[in-house]
């Protein structure tokens, strides 16, 4: 029999495994590519595509749903606010010019 330790929790024993092909830049890389949608498979001609090219960003940009009427009243109750948050700060800053 062992010694009796009051305070003492065993820890469970852990199992680490260092592959031995290991590339962090490479794997990094195809992280990458499948993040931004890239295609790694040679097609039909034998040449890799891309889903990206010129103008892709602006063309989802544009192809955003419309305008819901919620979305509008509160981008108008957005403005609104910014409005008079804007016209306390230059009372504010007149007063505090004007009278002192």
């Amino acid at each position: 029999m062992g010694i009796f330790k009051a305070f003492h929790t065993p820890k469970p024993r852990q199992f680490y495994h260092r592959p031995i092909y290991y590339n962090p830049e490479e794997e990094a890389r195809k992280e990458r590519e499948q993040r931004l949608g890239l295609s790694q498979t040679p097609t039909d001609d034998g040449e890799y595509h891309t889903t990206l090219h010129r103008g892709s960003f602006r063309q989802k940009r544009w192809d955003a749903p419309d305008e819901t009427s919620d979305m509008r009243r509160d981008r108008k109750n957005s403005n609104i606010r910014l409005l008079v948050i804007l016209i306390a700060l230059f009372a504010l800053a007149a007063l505090i010019f004007f009278v002192i």
